[in-house]
């Protein structure tokens, strides 16, 4: 199929008039004819997606001994499109930001089931990026820092309250090791939230059972402690 990148001459409603950039391609067009039109709205994948995905690459590249970053994108990609069920290749310069978010929450998941280790310049970018909060749940890595980590309720449970038998459904949940754990309840919870740009994962039915809170809590006998509610 041939392309003409033309320019719009004049817009009155939903009638347009245009100007091809090749007038050679006037042959192929006549009234009546259908044509297909691509617009540029913006949504593209991002610079900043870009250096994310480039970042875990690189992450993984280092880890694998492949020490060829190519090599390593292709292999991860080839991955990705075959467990989203694409049926074709995309690439990092033109795919949308649905794609690109798609593929940079792939990549997490992947180094953090795989052990990654994650540089700090790395982890600086990819912290706040949507599903990173979820992934460090999964695999109770602190949301901040990395460390091994523990559930954290982002509202205080209370004291008396017998944590195995709360209905955590519609409360949210976030991974803390320890000394972001101890942080949070001694700062208050808005303060520590906004330090660090978190926001708290909402716990569904299938995230209870997962992480096994709640009814579900694995972890025992952790003593209550009640959250500062900071103004």
């Amino acid at each position: 199929m041939l392309k003409d990148f033309s320019t719009v001459i004049r817009r009155d409603g939903d009638l347009l008039v245009v100007r091809l950039a090749d007038d050679r391609n006037q042959k192929y067009l006549g009234a009546g004819d259908i044509v297909e039109l691509g617009f540029e709205d913006g949504r593209t994948i991002t610079a900043k997606q870009r250096s994310k995905c480039y970042a875990l690459i690189n992450e993984v590249d280092d880890w694998n001994g492949n020490q060829d970053s190519e090599l390593t994108k292709r292999q991860l990609k080839t991955e990705f499109i075959k467990k989203r069920g694409m049926t074709k290749q995309f690439s990092l310069s033109d795919c949308s930001m649905t794609i690109a978010g798609e593929f940079i929450t792939f990549l997490i998941d992947f180094c953090m089931s795989w052990n990654v280790p994650f540089s700090t310049k790395t982890l600086d970018q990819i912290q706040g990026q949507y599903g990173w909060e979820r992934i460090c749940l999964k695999y109770k890595q602190c949301c901040i820092c990395g460390q091994h980590a523990d559930i954290a309720h982002v509202h205080a449970v209370g004291i008396g309250r017998n944590r195995d038998e709360i209905n955590n459904v519609g409360n949210q949940v976030m991974s803390l090791c320890r000394r972001h754990h101890v942080e949070q309840h001694t700062v208050g919870i808005r303060t520590f939230m906004k330090k660090y740009q978190v926001k708290g994962v909402p716990v569904t039915p299938r995230l209870q059972e997962e992480l096994r809170i709640g009814s579900w809590r694995v972890i025992r006998d952790e003593g209550i402690i009640m959250t500062r509610e900071d103004d």
